[in-house]
């Protein structure tokens, strides 16, 4: 199992820390798959997320997989999964060979109708293709000398079907991928099956938004920006953005002032504080815009509800 840790001279959260969302027109010639090994690797010297899927194939060398604010060993034979919006980071070590694949979700599923946002939460049954990229968190994918070598040479063959793109060669990238894949589940089918017996459709959005409204209890007093709420919740801007519309029906902002106005009114009613003060304890740096934000939430000022507080009280 993997451990926390931080990555080495690098901070995971706060807004000093920008981190890079690829697309597939970045890192690949082509819009449904790419694939590069050590000898063409684009620069990529931190933490990042991408919109697409990847698959990154150890070969020689021995370094580790950032993953969601853990980290997980990957030595020789061992593949990573990752699913589209996902952080992560594997250091780039000297004299090793590896793989990247990079792969539009279309593609490898074509007949998958599925928001990109949503691939964690494909049933095993209807899509276990995605089954490795779901679990890569709690499981190492690790393969003997003869499952290396095996997808070692699905690697080759798609790496010149990639390069010739001949009649065809989207098709056979399809099925060396599909063989890969496949592989893994030779080896880790049981255990694949089991974890997705244990974990009901959703929870990771779940989870998500747990994660999110602690974050944000803890911030009652402090300003909080899109980035900083998915940098602590260990998700894309992007993905919290769609995540917490879709959950809630609400902008992240929207959310945020919501439940810092709900705050202020229970501080209206039940303490002696003055507005300023409600106003900075709620996160509001400026008095006259949290009245402003207040009107537009509520239709009246903070003075009518303390006032009518008052009166019931």
């Amino acid at each position: 199992m993997g451990t926390r840790e931080s990555i080495p001279g690098r901070k995971l959260r706060g807004p000093e820390f920008a981190f890079s969302n690829y697309r597939m027109a970045e890192r690949a010639s082509h819009s449904d798959f790419g694939i590069r090994s050590q000898d063409t690797a684009l620069p990529n010297p931190a933490p990042h997320r991408h919109e697409y899927l990847q698959i990154h194939v150890q070969l020689e060398g021995t370094t580790r997989h950032f993953l969601d604010g853990a980290q997980r060993p990957v030595g020789a034979g061992t593949l990573c999964f990752i699913l589209p919006f996902r952080t992560h980071f594997i250091p780039t070590v000297a004299n090793s060979r590896y793989y990247i694949l990079n792969v539009s979700p279309d593609y490898l599923l074509p007949a998958l109708e599925v928001d990109p946002l949503d691939l964690a939460e494909v049933p095993v049954d209807r899509a276990p293709e995605l089954a490795p990229f779901r679990f890569q968190s709690q499981l190492d994918y690790v393969l003997d000398a003869s499952g290396a070598r095996e997808v070692a040479a699905l690697c080759e063959a798609i790496l010149r079907e990639d390069a010739a793109r001949a009649t065809g060669s989207t098709i056979m990238i399809r099925g060396y991928l599909l063989q890969l894949i496949g592989t893994v589940w030779r080896g880790y089918g049981t255990r694949l099956n089991e974890l997705a017996s244990q974990q009901p459709c959703g929870p990771t959005r779940r989870q998500t938004m747990a994660r999110l409204r602690a974050y944000l209890r803890e911030r009652d007093e402090q300003p909080a920006s899109l980035s900083d709420a998915a940098a602590a919740v260990h998700v894309s801007a992007t993905y919290l953005a769609h995540l917490v519309k879709r959950e809630t029906g609400k902008t992240f902002v929207e959310l945020l002032t919501a439940r810092r106005i709900a705050r202020a009114k229970e501080l209206l009613v039940h303490t002696d504080l003055t507005v300023k003060e409600i106003a900075f304890r709620c996160g509001f740096t400026d008095v006259a815009y949290f009245s402003r934000r207040f009107r537009q939430f509520e239709g009246c000022t903070p003075v009518s509800v303390r006032a009518r507080g008052t009166a019931q009280l």
